[in-house]
């Protein structure tokens, strides 16, 4: 009896699995109208890249989106798990980056999640959010940087403000208040820290035409780090007056 059940076992293990029908765009029509976001996206890929057309890319769009909105993250381990899913999920179809609906909804939540991460205190949260927030546009960086500001000194915030500016192509947010107090801050810090190398550039570089008065009447009366961090770039643009030169050779700089 045993030897004829493991016979029958072994027939068993040895039938070939019939592999599920790869997905038509009909199938994933039909998920959508279930509202079966998840396992529209587990397949949409089923179709050859010469048939995803442009219906497709609207079914993974609202798909996608959907997912997004709805997600909960599971327990409070990971603040941004939501983010981490929008984020994978641009990776994999480069094109949401393009959908404005997907990208309202993944902006929506990273800053909900960023939120979240600030009131927990947890370690980390303004570094992990630029790295997953690498798409946000310049108005969702500014607010994730004035969010950050509110709760923690001027200068934790500065790389979200330089973010929000983007090497200049930004003006706008140059004539941000919190960023004008971010990027005083930042530049009295050590000049190593990366977030006065941040102010630096966004101070001296990219901003030069909204800040620029608020650098200069900084410097008299300024910390040595201060200093270090503006001297130069300061004397490069011939900002410095007379006395603030004298200032910065004293400080050997």
């Amino acid at each position: 009896m045993t030897r004829r059940l493991l016979m029958v076992l072994a027939s068993l293990l040895a039938t070939p699995v019939m592999a599920r029908p790869a997905a038509t765009l009909e199938d994933l029509r039909a998920l959508a109208a279930q509202k079966s976001w998840a396992e529209l996206l587990e397949r949409a890929e089923d179709l050859p890249p010469a048939k995803r057309s442009d219906t497709w890319r609207t079914l993974v769009t609202e798909a996608a989106t959907a997912e997004v909105e709805a997600a909960t993250a599971p327990d409070d381990k990971d603040p941004f798990a939501v983010a981490r899913k929008a984020r994978a999920l641009g990776q994999r179809y480069e094109f949401l980056a393009k959908a404005p609906g997907f990208s309202s909804a993944r902006d929506a939540r990273g800053l909900k999640e960023l939120e979240r991460c600030l009131e927990s205190e947890k370690s980390g949260c303004v570094d992990t959010y630029r790295e997953l927030a690498r798409d946000a546009g310049s108005e969702t960086m500014l607010q994730a940087a004035r969010l950050v500001k509110r709760s923690h000194f001027a200068y934790i915030a500065m790389p979200l403000f330089a973010a929000a500016v983007r090497e200049g192509k930004a003006a706008g947010a140059c004539k941000d208040e919190a960023l004008a107090e971010a990027v005083l801050a930042a530049l009295d810090l050590p000049s190593t820290d990366a977030r006065a190398g941040d102010a630096r550039k966004v101070g001296f570089e990219w901003c030069w035409s909204a800040l620029g008065a608020r650098l200069k009447a900084a410097t008299v009366g300024a910390s040595s780090y201060f200093l270090t961090n503006t001297c130069v770039p300061m004397r490069a643009r011939k900002a410095l007056t007379e006395l603030q030169d004298d200032l910065c050779e004293d400080a050997g700089l």
